[in-house]
């Protein structure tokens, strides 16, 4: 009875992450495969039947940990009976993982826009880092005096770059 009432939740989840990908998929950001990812309403009400049927309890959830979770390598995309729109298969130890990666490596994130996502722009300077750290950047400013006063309080050697 507990196989089959968590089997019955599983085609219901994958059902309703179809469901909410035709529907939440935004193209032109990275929230609406987030929001699809999400557990909705009608999987929670699934898991809730589901632990309802079974007899004993048992400390897993069957909506996964509180944290946040990363899809595994393994995450693939299969064209859908639909078309044009991707369903993600998602194997069960997604749960497991806890780490989240770089927005734009995510396989179904490839070909977007995405504007808030990590970039490999830091190129360091020795002009740049004067500008922002140097001495005569601290002394311009009220915060930068300060700053320099506590160094030489606690005497330190250098007190700025």
């Amino acid at each position: 009875m507990q196989r089959q009432a968590l089997n019955n939740f599983k085609l219901d989840h994958d059902r309703s992450i179809q469901a909410q990908l035709i529907k939440m998929l935004c193209l032109r950001c990275s929230q609406g495969f987030s929001a699809a990812l999400r557990p909705s309403s009608f999987s929670q009400a699934a898991a809730r039947t589901a632990l309802k049927a079974s007899s004993k309890r048992t400390f897993t959830s069957f909506l996964g940990p509180s944290r946040p979770t990363v899809l595994p390598s393994s995450f693939t995309i299969k064209p859908s009976l639909s078309g044009s729109i991707p369903a993600p298969a998602i194997s069960a130890s997604a749960e497991t993982l806890d780490l989240l990666p770089k927005i734009s490596t995510h396989p179904a994130l490839g070909a977007t826009q995405i504007r808030c996502g990590p970039r490999n722009t830091f190129s360091p300077s020795h002009f740049v880092r004067k500008r922002r750290h140097g001495f005569l950047s601290r002394i311009r400013t009220r915060k930068g005096r300060m700053t320099l006063a506590r160094r030489r309080a606690k005497k330190r050697s250098t007190l700025s770059h």
